[in-house]
């Protein structure tokens, strides 16, 4: 982060030493220092808020290995915002930053999380002698502690600079909700929320030269800027509209590449059917489908031009798709029909979808499973539980698509109402908190039996020109990625889409 610490850690003579008391306090708070140096298992876990950025190197990478090193150091972390591509401040000739912000629980007491973070630094390649304001791997910032005020030689808390700088502040409101009864883990919620205003709010995102991204195949995709489309592929003998078509590998492959030229940018391959009713397969019988077709792709020409998803709720299958090359994960239960899935996404590293159902393919169209009080919001409620469990799993919100699950324990009433409603279902997931609701949205609405129920299709392959309306009317209410069987024909109507939605943004 492009915040300068006022600190001079001696972090390598405090950690070769195993003590803390080089680090000279001037005050903290009305104790003496020594009085905070208590037992790590007799602490009580303060709530904490870290800024991240950086701008050399493998950044992602680089974000990804101080996350885990921080939670290998005592630092538990909760939520995380956005992630935001960033132009230098001051020392312009230099590369896009990468900045995001978390929030934790951790025993340490303040000066001992600094010697931490700093630590984490050194071994990511950040010299103590970094230029300031200038080029560095990483650089972890502590902003609040708590409800602390803390001034002393090496460290003050509340960071005294994170008020004027727009990359600072667009991630710590990600952290917050819409609500300031809900958001007591840290102090001055007031001043963030008022300093985010008198900066321009969301308006000074685009102005200070700031972009939203997605992180994902070796690629920063800004989604909020143009509509994707997702080409499905289903290696399945029975999935619903194009079963049996693409069933060898020879056959799959070939319609990536039509995909590809067609406008695709991402493919997903999916060998379980999630139809109503559809049986489990088996992992190695999933594996035996979805293999061969991504051991082929491989050579496929163009292939680094698409992101490559699989859609699978097996975690076993998901390890095995991400080792042949897989960018991202695509699960229809968002976690819950795999306990393990969540927690290997995270090891994994990778992004991943996660949609909202109730129950499984054999049981989500149920009485029960399709009781809603209030459709999008109860969705939108969910689906953030879920997004919240995958964060204390290890995987960073920057990397969660979500998906509020058409089809699936929905009614064809309520699938309609959920379309015309989609903008309502995001301002539920913002009730989570602002970053939730800014996470991308996909939308998985082609050829449904819905469609087919409003323009009498009873064949999937008719429903193309419903699947165009619908994926219209998705986008204009929020959503960033469309899932097609048709990927020309969703390409043209999204482009269309876009050019009304970025009038109607002016």
């Amino acid at each position: 982060m492009r915040i300068e610490s006022r600190v001079a850690v001696r972090f390598q003579d405090a950690t070769a030493s195993g003590r803390l008391d080089r680090l000279s306090h001037r005050h903290f708070h009305s104790d003496e220092a020594s009085t905070a140096r208590v037992s790590l298992k007799s602490r009580k876990l303060e709530e904490v808020v870290i800024a991240i950025g950086g701008n050399i190197g493998d950044r992602v990478r680089n974000f990804d290995t101080a996350l885990r090193m921080m939670r290998s150091s005592g630092i538990q972390i909760k939520k995380h915002a956005c992630l935001y591509e960033t132009a230098p401040m001051h020392l312009l000739d230099q590369p896009l930053f990468l900045n995001s912000a978390v929030t934790a629980t951790t025993s340490l007491d303040p000066h001992e999380l600094l010697v931490a973070l700093k630590e984490i630094e050194r071994k990511l390649g950040r010299s103590q002698g970094s230029v300031k304001y200038g080029p560095r791997p990483i650089d972890l910032d502590i902003i609040f502690y708590g409800n602390l005020e803390l001034s002393s030689e090496n460290l003050r808390v509340p960071h005294p600079m994170f008020s004027g700088r727009p990359f600072v502040l667009a991630p710590l409101l990600d952290l917050l909700g819409p609500e300031v009864e809900d958001s007591r883990h840290w102090s001055l919620v007031h001043q963030v929320r008022r300093h985010w205003n008198d900066i321009g709010g969301e308006g000074c995102v685009k102005r200070e030269g700031m972009k939203k991204v997605l992180p994902v195949g070796g690629k920063l995709l800004d989604w909020q800027e143009r509509t994707y489309v997702m080409g499905v592929l289903n290696v399945t003998p029975d999935s619903f509209s194009d079963g049996g078509k693409f069933f060898t590998a020879d056959k799959a492959v070939k319609q990536v590449q039509e995909m590809i030229e067609q406008g695709a940018d991402f493919i997903d391959v999916g060998a379980q059917s999630t139809r109503p009713n559809a049986e489990r397969l088996t992992t190695e019988e999933e594996l035996r489908r979805i293999v061969p077709v991504l051991e082929g792709l491989k050579s496929t020409p163009d292939r680094s031009r698409v992101v490559l998803s699989v859609d699978t709720f097996d975690s076993n299958v998901a390890r095995a798709a991400v080792e042949l090359g897989a960018d991202l994960i695509n699960d229809v239960s968002g976690g819950s029909l795999d306990p393990k899935m969540l927690g290997t996404v995270a090891e994994l590293g990778v992004p991943c979808v996660l949609m909202h159902m109730r129950g499984d393919p054999c049981t989500m169209l149920s009485e029960a499973n399709t009781s809603y009080s209030d459709l999008p919001r109860d969705v939108a409620r969910e689906l953030a539980a879920s997004i919240e469990q995958a964060e204390v799993a290890g995987v960073p919100a920057w990397k969660i698509i979500a998906d509020p699950g058409f089809g699936f324990s929905k009614t064809a009433d309520q699938n309609v109402e959920l379309l015309a409603r989609l903008d309502t279902f995001r301002s539920g997931l913002t009730q989570a908190r602002f970053g939730v609701g800014s996470i991308p949205v996909l939308a998985g609405i082609s050829r449904k039996a819905f469609l087919g129920q409003i323009v009498g299709c009873s064949r999937a392959e008719d429903r193309d020109n419903a699947t165009i309306a619908a994926a219209t009317t998705a986008i204009l209410k929020g959503a960033n990625v469309i899932r097609a069987h048709n990927v020309k024909a969703v390409r043209d109507g999204a482009m269309v889409a876009d050019s009304i939605r970025k009038v109607l943004a002016s």
